[in-house]
C-alpha cells in the first residue's frame, strides 16, 4: 500500500511488519538502490520508519537532531557513532541521543525500525531513568 493511500496518524495503527517488508523489497527503488524506507506513523514530531536494506548497503553520515532508536527486525547491521562501532542483530535495539550517526551498514539483507522523537523533548545528556 502506498503512503498516499494509507493513514500515517490516528488513535491506533497496527502493522504487519513481515507484509510491509515483503512489499518494500518488491519495489523498484529497492532493486535499484538496495534500500527503501517507509514512514509507518507520525504524530507531531514523532516518526516511526521502516527501512529495508540489501546486504552491503550503507547509509552514510547524517546528523540526528533528536534522540532515536534503531531496532533490527531482520538481518544484521553495523552502526558507528562517536568512535564506537555496534553490531546489532534481529531483536536488538540501539538508543542514541542527538549527534552524528555514521555508516549504518547492512551485514546481510536487513529490515530496521527507526524511531525519532521530537527535537529536545525531555532529553538531557547523561540523564538516567528515574532522574
Amino acid at each position: 500500500m502506498s503512503s498516499i493511500n494509507r493513514p500515517l496518524a490516528g488513535p491506533v495503527l497496527a502493522f504487519d511488519l513481515a507484509e510491509q517488508i515483503a512489499s518494500m523489497r518488491a519495489e523498484d527503488p529497492y532493486s535499484r538502490s538496495g534500500r527503501v524506507g517507509r514512514t509507518l506513523a507520525k504524530s507531531g514530531r514523532f516518526r516511526l520508519t521502516l527501512t529495508v536494506m540489501k546486504s552491503g548497503n550503507e547509509i552514510g553520515t547524517h546528523h540526528a537532531d533528536s534522540p532515536m532508536t534503531l531496532q533490527v527486525v531482520e538481518g544484521g547491521l553495523r552502526f558507528r557513532t562517536d568512535g564506537q562501532e555496534y553490531t546489532l542483530g534481529a531483536g536488538q535495539v540501539l538508543f542514541f541521543g542527538p549527534g552524528e550517526a555514521h555508516d549504518i551498514r547492512a551485514d546481510q539483507d536487513s529490515a530496521l525500525l527507526i524511531t525519532v522523537s521530537a527535537i529536545g523533548d525531555d532529553y538531557r545528556p547523561g540523564e538516567t531513568a528515574g532522574a
